[in-house]
């Protein structure tokens, strides 16, 4: 008798955005688990997959209104930092995944900025004692690259530096401090542009708080904000 061997169908996409957020808040977080490998490989996801799927809910946030924005800050740091045990943003880096691919989901991130983290996040931003803020603040610091020579391509880097740049200019103060924030990280390897970015952003922007100025000026030196 012949012997075959049945890969087992990856999850769809409705069933991934509850595997990543349908959780309970915790510290430590859930993916911290013992059982996490065992229970995230059987989700059958390839780095297609994940990039196709982080896409499409960048693009349509809708999906998370049964969450409670505690819950998808425990998700941001699970989807894109750099330490998670999912490895969900080293996806972006893969070569093996095409990479207009790869820029498409880059570039959705504007998408989710601007339909989800600036209506969440109407008033003063507080990246140190709010979940959500803190993890929206930290999106581009967590990234797994800032654009250096062996963290994607140069036109995988143009994307990450024009996505933040498009968030910059967003009528929210979370979604200015992260892009800020993003940038002064981003300086190392991209100086020329993230001043660029940085200068056009005060001169076309009035009515700036002196918070957002200093911020502003910070991250046009490349200093730690």
């Amino acid at each position: 008798m012949a012997c075959h061997t049945w890969m087992m169908p990856a999850v769809n996409f409705d069933d991934w955005v509850k595997a990543v957020f349908a959780h309970p808040t915790s510290e430590p977080e859930w993916y911290w688990d013992k059982g996490f490998d065992e229970y995230w490989d059987a989700l059958g996801l390839s780095d297609a997959l994940t990039v196709e799927y982080m896409t499409r809910l960048f693009l349509d946030p809708s999906q998370l209104k049964p969450y409670s924005l505690g819950q998808v800050a425990q998700a941001i740091w699970f989807l894109i930092a750099e330490s998670s045990p999912g490895q969900c943003a080293h996806t972006l880096l893969m070569s093996g995944v095409p990479l207009k691919q790869r820029i498409g989901c880059v570039d959705a991130m504007v998408d989710f900025f601007r339909v989800f983290v600036a209506p969440a996040a109407p008033d003063e931003a507080d990246e140190q004692k709010n979940p959500f803020h803190t993890a929206c603040y930290m999106w581009w610091d967590i990234f797994p690259s800032c654009g250096g020579p062996n963290a994607g391509e140069p036109r995988l880097h143009l994307a990450c530096l024009n996505t933040m740049a498009a968030v910059l200019t967003m009528p929210s103060e979370l979604c200015r401090l992260s892009a800020l924030h993003g940038l002064n990280h981003w300086h190392l390897h991209y100086a020329d542009k993230v001043e660029a970015f940085v200068d056009e952003f005060l001169r076309k922007t009035p009515g700036l708080t002196p918070r957002i100025v200093g911020c502003a000026d910070t991250a046009r030196l490349g200093r730690a904000l």
